[in-house]
């Protein structure tokens, strides 16, 4: 009986062991796999299939965005220039919703400011309806008064893929960046 016990209580602790325990939300198994097909800054059409092979970061927002955007954008270019080899390993995708106001040559020029990881995407409404409905990550124009200007309501929280495209993680704005880091180097780890 002692025996027994002792057994049970080291394969429990072998399973735990072996489960990675993250810092942001663990969505594996719960949404699907990596999957669109946009527009790039430079007219060529782009898929999910096209990022496997690295770590993807797949963010939604809008250039005008006035704190959202450029604070997550800036958030995720800190912990990736504290990665090696980052650049060759992890790829951001920023999805405009705002394909009227951020043109491809917007688009690139605003990406480019947060380095080298970023690619911009955008795409036609059907498109970026069928990705943020794919992925649980609602948006919503609202107008902003009679001047026709308007801004675009939408998710801070950024979903993780692994290298298979696999959806893995799910990083909402308050997870501190050595926490965001230490899950990225797990899944780093992780064999290809």
């Amino acid at each position: 009986m002692l025996l027994r016990s002792i057994l049970t209580l080291w394969l429990g602790l072998l399973i735990a062991c072996s489960r990675p325990t993250w810092h942001a939300v663990d969505v594996s198994g719960k949404l699907p796999p990596l999957d669109f097909t946009l527009a790039g800054t430079h007219g060529e059409i782009r898929r999910g299939e096209d990022f496997l092979g690295r770590i993807v970061l797949l963010f939604t927002g809008f250039t005008h965005c006035p704190g959202v955007c450029p604070a997550t954008l800036a958030r995720l270019a800190a912990v990736l220039e504290g990665i090696e080899d980052s650049q060759a390993k992890i790829q951001v995708l920023f999805v405009s919703l705002d394909p009227e106001r951020d043109s491809p040559e917007v688009l690139e020029a605003y990406v480019r400011r947060f380095g080298p990881w970023f690619v911009g995407l955008t795409g036609s409404q059907a498109q970026l309806e069928e990705l943020t409905r794919r992925y649980f990550l609602p948006y919503q124009k609202q107008s902003l008064g009679s001047g026709g200007d308007y801004e675009v309501l939408h998710s801070s929280q950024v979903l993780v893929f692994d290298r298979q495209g696999r959806a893995r993680l799910l990083v909402s704005a308050a997870l501190p960046e050595e926490d965001l880091k230490a899950d990225l180097q797990q899944l780093l780890r992780e064999p290809s």
